[in-house]
């Protein structure tokens, strides 16, 4: 089947007044399509996986993956925060 009439297909299953999907789930049609047509004859227990430039994050999304980080170094801070003042109670 082609990516367009598998993603189409997709689009009829819904009954819908706004748009219900976001960029990510058409990412995922994209990549359940992908495992589907063309699978992985080295590993059937992992599949595939789509190349890069056909669906998943983007190299140039730069907004997103400074955000991702920003927030991780922000996690990791809190954590070792709270370590410390474990460390002090005791």
């Amino acid at each position: 089947m082609k990516l367009n009439k598998y993603i189409y297909s997709k689009m009829l299953e819904v009954e819908y007044e706004a748009l219900p999907w976001a960029e990510e789930d058409i990412d995922d049609w994209i990549a359940d399509w992908y495992n589907d047509t063309f699978p992985n004859y080295r590993d059937e227990t992992k599949p595939r996986g789509p190349p890069m430039w056909l669906c998943g994050p983007r190299w140039y999304d730069r907004r997103k993956r400074i955000i991702a980080e920003a927030k991780e170094a922000e996690e990791k801070v809190e954590k070792e925060k709270v370590e410390k003042e474990k460390a002090k109670e005791k």
